[in-house]
């Protein structure tokens, strides 16, 4: 029977132990047991944007002025310690004196240009053989009969080579004549062809007009 008493009593005291009231709004000291929020999405965003700290609207000039000073005072200098102290102080080299300095020389004289523009030439093209039958029946045999060696005798085979354009209309332009020889002793016979190709009166058959055209010939030739 006394031990039956002895567990009852604590049990029946806390049956009349009153409950605890429950804390009041703004009491900073109470401390709420955690429970999960049902407040709304809403409710609970626009708490979340109040009980931060205020949004900055703008940055103060004065406080960034602040940390850049900070920020190079900081900063180390280039160089060892030694070489950043020398940085703006004098050598001890004297400076040269105006009378030493070579003279100016001026400015620059222009180059001349390497590419010069004149007048527009067009490379005549091979002769045919129509032009080359007819130079041999007009220029060649006069070339062979009035221009000869030192000797006055007929020069040997490919003693001249010579070179000359025809214009679109069939005649010799006297500008382009070369005349040369393979051998010195015959200079004065390709100076005469030379000659001889200037005042002919040769002409490139119809056929064979419309174009430039170059004719390079030996003469006398062997074929």
């Amino acid at each position: 029977m006394r031990t039956a008493l002895v567990v009852l009593l604590p049990l029946l005291a806390a049956c009349d132990r009153p409950e605890p009231a429950p804390p009041a709004a703004g009491d900073a000291g109470s401390l709420a047991p955690w429970s999960r929020d049902a407040a709304a999405p809403g409710e609970r965003a626009a708490r979340a944007g109040t009980s931060g700290a205020p949004p900055v609207s703008s940055a103060d000039p004065a406080a960034l002025e602040e940390i850049l000073a900070a920020a190079r005072a900081a900063a180390k200098p280039p160089g060892d310690g030694s070489t950043a102290a020398k940085i703006g102080t004098s050598t001890g080299v004297a400076a040269p004196s105006a009378s030493a300095l070579p003279p100016d020389p001026g400015p620059a004289p222009a180059r001349a240009p390497r590419v010069e523009i004149g007048l527009p030439t067009a490379q005549a093209s091979m002769s045919t053989p129509a032009i080359e039958k007819a130079a041999r029946a007009q220029l060649y045999w006069d070339l062979v009969q009035r221009c000869r060696g030192p000797d006055g005798k007929r020069l040997p085979p490919d003693a001249v080579r010579v070179e000359f354009n025809i214009d679109a209309e069939g005649y010799i332009v006297a500008t382009s004549i070369i005349g040369s020889a393979s051998d010195p002793r015959h200079d004065e016979a390709a100076t005469c062809m030379r000659r001889e190709l200037a005042g002919a009166t040769f002409r490139a058959p119809p056929g064979a007009r419309g174009q430039p055209t170059r004719v390079t010939a030996t003469v006398p030739s062997v074929d």
